[in-house]
């Protein structure tokens, strides 16, 4: 119902008349209907999918991290603007890339997971981010992701040998003077990049044959 006020703008002016029709319609909606941004967007899935916040986050997590889709292709899955999806993650605590892209380099993530056999989650202490984070970098800079409990190829070949990590190194020393790479390929049942990864790491300096 109108108040006397209200009734005379009405009458009074078109202009004033539409600001008033616009603040009495707004007040007798409620405040459910008058939600908006990120947690609308994120209810709605949520409801749609059926699923609980852990569950949800999971999800937002396979999208981004392991589909690697951008902010354009989440808003177009998720029927809403790039900028509403990434809301999302933020909402969530998860990490959206920009300040890591300095930060993350090949060359950073190289050193610590290929040449010092750093796993996921040391490599993310020392960065400062997420495992999820690393592994998305990894495979962005298309470097090879080892099985879970792989162990280096020295630390196979002290056990199957008995041998200290001075022995080991006059070991492969002798083995890299008798063969080419191609030999020990077929010697060690390791891969080239893997062998040469080997030497650098025990800093046995190699020029192969």
């Amino acid at each position: 119902m109108l108040n006397i006020n209200a009734e005379y703008v009405i009458k009074d002016c078109p202009s004033k008349r539409y600001g008033a029709q616009k603040r009495i319609v707004f007040n007798q909606t409620s405040m459910r209907s008058k939600r908006r941004g990120r947690t609308r967007v994120e209810v709605r899935l949520k409801a749609e999918r059926n699923m609980d916040d852990t569950a949800f986050k999971e999800y937002l997590l396979h999208l981004r991290f392991f589909q690697m889709l951008t902010f354009q292709q989440l808003g177009q899955q998720f029927t809403c603007s790039p900028s509403s999806a990434q809301a999302v993650y933020k909402r969530y605590g998860i990490e959206t890339k920009k300040r890591y892209n300095q930060i993350v380099t090949p060359e950073r993530l190289y050193e610590l997971y290929v040449y010092q056999g750093k796993t996921c989650l040391a490599c993310a202490d020392i960065l400062d981010c997420s495992h999820t984070l690393v592994r998305y970098y990894l495979l962005k800079y298309h470097i090879p992701i080892r099985p879970a409990g792989a162990r280096r190829i020295e630390e196979q070949i002290k056990t199957q040998n008995g041998l200290t990590d001075k022995q080991l190194c006059l070991y492969l020393t002798e083995l890299s003077d008798r063969y080419t790479l191609n030999e020990l390929v077929q010697e060690l049942n390791h891969s080239k990049g893997s062998i040469r990864r080997m030497y650098k790491r025990l800093g046995l300096k190699k020029s192969w044959r």
